[in-house]
């Protein structure tokens, strides 16, 4: 497993998507009319104003204190309320389906087609976000996933940074 996931120029919030599947899975949800970086940073921004980062807890907030937090400056994303609605389902569903851990989701999984699979019945997460999904765990080593390369173009995913600097797809390669 990696030590951290190059998404953002955050080292912290690199490190919290690449040993926290929750948050993994929160940051592929947002990414959608926003800056990847933006998306993939926003589960560390929540957990700073949280204080602590639990799904079944996130899904358990009341709705309008969840909406606050994602509106509270910088907001969390481009239409917040719409985006914590969507978080909170999400985390309900990880909660209810997957122990609330995000990373059950893909643990015992047999290969990339059943990842696609559960990914697709995840709110929030239609076929390029699930196949994303699949090409992140298999490309960076977070799963073994037979299978996973025929799912997404790397110039599908994120992009990456080093050392704070946003590269080119050709450079992350």
């Amino acid at each position: 497993m990696p030590q951290a996931l190059p998404f953002t120029p955050l080292a912290a919030a690199n490190e919290l998507l690449a040993h926290d599947g929750t948050a993994l899975l929160i940051g592929l949800c947002l990414e959608q009319q926003v800056r990847s970086e933006k998306a993939m940073i926003a589960p560390h921004v929540l957990r700073e104003r949280l204080g602590w980062f639990d799904a079944r807890r996130i899904a358990a907030l009341p709705a309008a204190r969840l909406d606050s937090l994602f509106r509270r400056p910088p907001a969390l994303h481009r239409f917040p309320g719409m985006m914590a609605t969507r978080v909170r389902a999400l985390c309900a569903a990880i909660a209810a389906k997957y122990h609330n851990d995000g990373a059950k989701l893909w643990a015992d999984a047999t290969g990339a087609e059943e990842v696609y699979r559960r990914l697709r019945e995840l709110p929030g997460f239609g076929d390029y976000k699930a196949a994303s999904g699949v090409r992140i765990l298999g490309r960076y080593g977070l799963a073994s996933l037979p299978g996973w390369e025929r799912y997404s173009r790397d110039e599908d995913l994120p992009w990456e940074f080093r050392d704070g600097e946003k590269l080119t797809h050709d450079q992350s390669g």
